[in-house]
């Protein structure tokens, strides 16, 4: 007889212990049982963006052409002090830090629009902030903090205190419940006054300036709650975790930075920690229930990548129309050749749906949606269409993507930075969670229905089994659209686009048959089944940016964009494509492989039609340097000829 304890051995099972119980409301999950959420899109629209917010926009762009230098920063490895008091000074740091407590009150939405903005221009001071104001301090105390933890540490946040979220240790990457820094409590007169830290965290972005100098004052900490040091060896299953605000400047804290291939100014690297005390008005949460709280930041948190992937992705997009148009090989521009034109017009497609994503989930957010399963796909979603893009780029330019751009500055050329952009793109598919250990982690937490009610049929419970019943029944009437017409979840197409909606919908559907099918084949064996669960999680995801791409091209905002329907029927039969790819030796095969369309659109992208979709970033500012420079050269040749 298969039981818990047997399904679940370790960290699966220290996982379960914490998983967070409520059950899913999001569109995701809806996918797994063959639940198309319509009404989660239709319920919401794209909101305007506060003046306060335009005003930050605006005072942020004109600092970063005026005081960021990416290509000095990546030199140097560091970003600078007088950068960092600009930020303060413009209350960068206290992005969604409420007014009341002396931050901006951006929403999650506005955020993302900075976030899209800074990851345009340059990565380290992209990694600086978000990691800040996502996953620092701030967030978790404003999630689970008392409120005199809020009243103390906000308004210090805010000011421009520096904070970091310290979690990861040497031996402990995505298996968290491996940490093995510990607490322990501290008594005076029988009452708990706080709990002395000690251990090693790695990876813990903006804790170090330097070797033995803190760029960060607060750090969230994570760490095993223990009566005795040896008690960190104990079964995962046991093992408590608390979450602690730790001031760096206390007795025992050092740390070390450490260097990278890729985005070299970040101030990242080691923090060591030796019998720390933290007072217990600095633990977040009850004892055993911090690391599970904490967690929950991530959840927002994460969705700042997606929006500064965004970003790149748009410059990304303005390099190779530049490089398209201006290169001319056989006679014409390089973009008029269908296998470069498709790299084109694929990559604005990815702006489009990426863009759908991130204004999606950042309304979502705003309005207490559960962005669980969302933020995760949106992440990995983000940083592989991103990397493919850059990869893309690459391709286009040749070998002047290989040179650095002091080098092209010597022979001349535009000095384009995607040496850079590639290096400083590889660790987005690792940090905030690596996208294969996510894509896991979906595929459990999609799967939370059928374990939770299959275990009653696994262990032979007579009443659970009962109780369970219905949602098998449900699950597989739905499956062959014998119900779906019946639920009140917006299921039916129509309301977007009839064609596209009605594939959701059946590969919806043909998704819940295939969970049905392989929960009964594997059953408690189904965890291990990684593969597997990577490509059922794959289908998901696709599903979800077809329907996310549909509902932003019906908002008022997009509906009269030129082309903006022929990039979502490119994107979306190219998706069809992954779930229905053709023979390669057929002659007839998808729109988007078909040289005629891919002609028309990408002339479109390469003349400037679709220029809207390069909005809200700063556009490669040496590059644009370099050709202002160009045609005043040209001009002065001109005059003396």
């Amino acid at each position: 007889m298969a039981t818990r304890e047997n399904m679940f051995r370790g960290s699966l099972a220290a996982a379960e212990a914490s998983r967070d119980r409520r059950a899913y409301a999001g569109f995701i999950s809806g996918l797994f049982e063959g639940k198309v959420r319509r009404q989660l899109f239709t319920s919401v629209s794209i909101p305007d963006q506060g003046e306060a917010a335009k005003e930050f926009l605006d005072t942020l762009r004109l600092l970063l052409v005026e005081k960021v230098d990416p290509e000095a920063i990546d030199r140097d490895g560091a970003i600078g002090e007088d950068v960092i008091a600009a930020f303060r000074q413009i209350g960068a740091f206290g992005i969604k830090i409420p007014r009341s407590y002396g931050g901006l009150g951006l929403s999650q939405s506005e955020y993302h629009a900075v976030a899209t903005l800074l990851g345009s221009h340059d990565a380290a001071t992209t990694v600086l902030l978000s990691a800040h104001n996502s996953i620092g301090v701030a967030e978790p105390v404003k999630l689970i903090g008392n409120h005199e933890q809020q009243q103390r540490l906000l308004p210090r946040l805010a000011r421009g205190d520096i904070s970091g979220f310290a979690l990861t240790e040497k031996e402990a990457g995505c298996d968290i419940w491996d940490l093995k820094t510990y607490a322990i409590p501290v008594q005076e007169s029988g009452a708990l006054v706080g709990y002395r830290l000690t251990g090693e965290k790695l990876y813990t972005t903006n804790a170090p300036r330097e070797d033995h100098e803190f760029l960060a004052s607060l750090l969230v900490v994570i760490a095993q709650i223990v009566d005795a040091p040896h008690e960190i060896h104990r079964p995962k299953e046991e093992r408590r975790f608390g979450a602690f605000v730790v001031d760096t400047q206390s007795r025992g804290c050092r740390c070390t930075r450490l260097s990278f291939m890729g985005v070299r100014g970040i101030y990242n690297g080691q923090v060591h920690l030796r019998e720390v005390f933290v007072p217990v008005a600095d633990r977040l949460g009850a004892e055993g229930d911090g690391l599970r709280r904490a967690l929950e930041s991530l959840t927002v948190g994460r969705l700042t990548l997606p929006a500064a992937c965004l970003g790149n992705l748009k410059q990304c997009l303005w390099l190779a129309r530049l490089r398209a148009q201006q290169r001319v090989q056989y006679d014409r521009p390089i973009g008029e050749h269908t296998d470069i034109g498709a790299k084109i017009v694929l990559m604005a497609s990815r702006v489009l749906a990426l863009e759908a994503i991130v204004k999606i989930t950042g309304i979502w957010a705003d309005t207490k949606q559960d962005v669980r399963l969302e933020s995760a796909a949106a992440k990995i979603l983000a940083t592989e269409w991103l990397l493919e893009s850059l990869l893309d780029l690459f391709r286009i330019y040749g070998g002047r993507a290989f040179e650095t751009p002091d080098s092209l500055r010597l022979h001349g050329d535009l000095p384009v930075p995607i040496e850079r952009m590639i290096r400083d793109a590889l660790i987005n598919v690792i940090w905030e969670g690596s996208n294969g250990i996510l894509t896991l982690w979906i595929g459990r937490e999609g799967l939370a229905e059928y374990f939770t009610h299959g275990q009653a049929f696994l262990e032979f419970q007579i009443t659970e089994m009962l109780r369970a019943t219905p949602f098998f029944v449900k699950t597989a009437a739905r499956s062959v659209n014998a119900l779906s017409v019946y639920e009140k979840d917006g299921a039916e197409p129509g309301t977007f686009d009839m064609v596209w909606e009605r594939f959701v919908a059946r590969k919806s559907r043909e998704l819940a048959q295939t969970m049905l099918w392989v929960t009964a084949r594997h059953r408690q064996g189904l965890a291990r089944k990684q593969l597997l669960m990577t490509r059922l999680v794959k289908a998901g995801l696709h599903l979800f940016a077809v329907e996310t791409l549909l509902w932003y091209k019906s908002q008022k905002e997009l509906r009269d964009k030129a082309h903006v329907q022929s990039l979502v029927t490119y994107f979306c039969s190219r998706t069809k494509a992954e779930f229905n790819p053709a023979p390669l030796l057929a002659l007839r095969t998808s729109s988007c492989d078909d040289d005629t369309v891919v002609y028309r659109l990408a002339k479109a992208v390469l003349s400037g039609q679709v220029d809207w979709l390069e909005e809200g970033i700063i556009r490669c500012h040496s590059v644009e340097r370099g050709m202002a420079a160009g045609k005043e050269h040209v001009a002065c040749a001109s005059a003396k000829g």
